[in-house]
């Protein structure tokens, strides 16, 4: 089998702390797909704070997959499977010629909340293929 390459990416990170699975602890792999990194945020409101955390993986792209585009134009979309667990969303990011995809899964701990989930969907719409 001939290697795979995963192309260059880019991500508006700002309200994200980014790791590699190395300096998180963290084994290379998750479920047999290489891991690439691990994403935390954080939504400080007046009363509480609403943290979610997220990792990306590699994985061979399956063209059946049900998705919700992030955005008109952008390269994310949302896995509309209903296998993710409570309080979990998934995306795809296909790589241009289609054959891998990253997959970016994204855990609220303290429950859905709607600051979370915008910026999740903020970061999945800002990701682009590096030129």
């Amino acid at each position: 089998m001939k290697d795979l390459v995963l192309p260059a990416f880019e991500m508006n990170c700002r309200d994200w702390l980014v790791l590699t699975p190395e300096s998180a602890g963290l084994p290379d792999e998750v479920g047999g797909a290489p891991l690439l990194a691990v994403l935390s945020t954080a939504v400080i409101g007046a009363d509480d704070i609403k943290p979610a955390s997220g990792v990306l993986t590699v994985g061979l792209m399956d063209s059946d997959v049900p998705l919700r585009p992030v955005a008109e134009g952008a390269v994310a979309g949302e896995l509309v499977d209903g296998e993710a667990p409570p309080d979990c969303v998934r995306y795809v990011l296909p790589t241009p010629e289609g054959d891998l995809a990253l997959l970016a899964e994204f855990a609220m701990t303290d429950g859905a909340d709607e600051e979370v989930e915008q910026r999740i969907e903020a970061l999945m719409a800002s990701f682009r293929w590096a030129a």
